[in-house]
């Protein structure tokens, strides 16, 4: 009977009645989400591209909150760190720094990915992207020619020396000295082209990506591997620069001429778009003391793209080399791993 009188009680099921559609509701929204939620989210960790043609960017058009745990890659966080580790106590470098991003999914590891470098020519890639900006506007500005008149020479002080280079005398145009400096890393080229590009367009894409400013005097370390890996972002993203600019820019670095770098930790039919820098630090003398070497690019795994940056410091040059293999192959073998 008391049953009944509880059935029967209006009252009651005026406040039950929404609780209990409520609750179906919570319940079933949740089950959707799990089992009916769209596979681009499920992939992309939230952000939705655009699959288009271009093969070496994907454009951002939507970005969500990243629903893959950041767990995930402790395993391989833990490795990083192990083979870093391995490397100092050997003494093939005094500093190493890594850091390594899913390009799609967003989820990253890195070891010492905070700490301060000077970028040395990876500076080229900002002036590169300053210009292509500009170009969108005025596509005109690539074809304007500027003479190199041998004034100086900057690649002379370089231990890795461009294999192509300006030569005094000749007018260029400033798309094909982009290429010098981006392919063959020619100082001759950055030069010219720093000098005739307007600087609040550099600072204008400094500040966008809240990247610190290159001092003017003092310590020359203010870059690090985490904060450069934002250049290849927008790139890879199309985000600050047209999709066909992007595209262009890529394949530009993806003709770079350091296959000892991040390059040879990959199989050699799989495209990686990088760029090195090579900084020496010497006594008044003029006698080496210490190198940087570093190299910052995205790994095109099919697939699963991921961009990588390794920034080292120590004596021996090939040692420095042998770090950045050694780790980039390291990353391409668990991505590797996980995917195949």
């Amino acid at each position: 009977m008391e049953i009944k009188k509880w059935l029967k009680n209006k009252r009651l099921w005026q406040w039950v009645l929404p609780i209990a559609i409520f609750a179906f509701g919570i319940f079933f929204g949740i089950l959707a989400d799990r089992h009916w939620r769209p596979a681009q989210d499920l992939i992309f960790g939230g952000q939705l591209r655009d699959q288009g043609s271009s093969p070496l960017i994907k454009p951002l058009l939507l970005c969500g909150v990243n629903s893959l745990e950041a767990d995930d890659y402790k395993p391989l966080q833990k490795k990083i760190k192990e083979a870093v580790d391995n490397k100092l106590q050997q003494a093939q470098a005094k500093k190493i720094s890594v850091y390594f991003r899913d390009l799609d999914t967003g989820r990253w590891a890195g070891v010492n990915e905070n700490e301060l470098y000077a970028p040395a020519s990876m500076y080229k890639v900002p002036i590169m992207i300053a210009y292509y900006k500009l170009a969108e506007i005025h596509p005109e500005i690539l074809q304007q020619k500027i003479l190199y008149d041998g004034a100086f020479d900057y690649n002379q002080q370089e231990t890795l020396k461009p294999k192509e280079t300006i030569q005094a005398g000749k007018e260029y145009a400033i798309d094909d000295l982009i290429k010098f400096m981006i392919v063959y890393s020619d100082n001759n080229a950055a030069t010219l082209l720093d000098q005739h590009l307007d600087h609040d367009l550099l600072l204008n894409l400094y500040a966008k990506l809240e990247i610190p400013l290159p001092p003017q005097t003092g310590d020359v370390d203010f870059l690090s591997a985490k904060i450069y890996s934002r250049f290849l972002r927008i790139l890879y993203n199309a985000t600050y620069l047209n999709e066909e600019i992007s595209q262009k820019v890529l394949e530009l670095l993806s003709q770079g001429d350091f296959p000892q770098g991040i390059r040879s930790g990959a199989p050699s039919n799989v495209v990686v778009a990088e760029k090195f820098g090579e900084r020496l630090v010497r006594s008044d003398n003029g006698s080496i003391q210490e190198r940087e070497l570093h190299d910052c690019g995205i790994v095109y795994y099919p697939s699963h793209p991921y961009a990588v940056c390794v920034m080292t410091s120590g004596n021996d040059l090939n040692n420095l080399e042998g770090v950045i293999s050694d780790i980039s192959r390291l990353l391409y073998q668990e991505v590797d791993r996980q995917y195949h």
